[in-house]
């Protein structure tokens, strides 16, 4: 059977039963994937979230004196590329954990976190201070490195009380190396841009706001609701 796109409906299932499960996978929860509805809930909420944070950040001029509809598409924008950084993080711990041991994947995570946290602190001040016309302190690098890794630091732990000690690690990694990565084409735009650091703290602020969302909701999506029976078992609240 086939859609009007000339694509197949049982082949276009297929592709959304994969994703469901890496998403399953890396979660560890039951055996109910992520339904439909769910992944088109994440994905508007996502982007919703993205374009108030951006409008926050323009309208208030915080960091840079846009329009507020300025704000809003570009805070839309980032949240649809902070969207596709978490599938490309979720893909990226699906193979890592059916091809590496668990322990070898956990000192990758912290390796790779700790190149991205010298990159951010150290290593792009290290880079841009003898080049000509450099006119950026060194405390707007610090601080751009810093923040979003306190903010990355709380969501880990928050994430810890709502999953499980286990969850820690990858979330920290996540919200910190990903948020950096999907900033990237605007954090080393510094390099030829001196009045660039406003923008790359624009991007910042709105991709650690859509990661955090994320790292919360997501979890909460795929764990399947308790039965009434179930809920008067445990004496927990029902999630329904």
């Amino acid at each position: 059977m086939w859609g009007t796109s000339g694509v197949s409906i049982r082949e276009s299932r297929h592709d959304y039963l994969y994703c469901a499960k890496i998403v399953q996978y890396h979660e560890g929860v039951g055996e109910r994937p992520l339904r439909l509805n769910q992944l088109i809930f994440l994905m508007a909420s996502t982007v919703f979230i993205g374009a108030l944070t951006g409008v926050a950040t323009s309208a208030t001029g915080w960091w840079m004196h846009i329009p507020w509809y300025v704000g809003l598409v570009s805070g839309a924008f980032f949240a649809t590329t902070s969207l596709m950084g978490f599938w490309a993080y979720l893909t990226l711990n699906f193979v890592a954990r059916m091809t590496l041991p668990r322990r070898v994947w956990r000192w990758a995570q912290g390796v790779l976190l700790g190149l991205a946290t010298y990159d951010m602190l150290w290593w792009r001040y290290a880079l841009h201070v003898n080049a000509p016309g450099a006119a950026i302190p060194y405390m707007t690098y610090f601080w751009q490195g810093c923040l979003p890794l306190l903010a990355s630091i709380g969501g880990a732990i928050i994430k810890r009380k709502l999953s499980g000690a286990g969850s820690f690690l990858p979330a920290l990694f996540f919200l910190y190396v990903f948020t950096i990565v999907d900033s990237l084409p605007f954090i080393w735009l510094q390099y030829g841009w001196s009045q660039s650091g406003p923008l790359v703290n624009q991007t910042l602020i709105v991709m650690m706001a859509c990661n955090l969302y994320i790292t919360w909701i997501y979890g909460k999506l795929l764990t399947p609701p308790l039965r009434a029976s179930q809920s008067t078992e445990t004496g927990e609240p029902s999630w329904s």
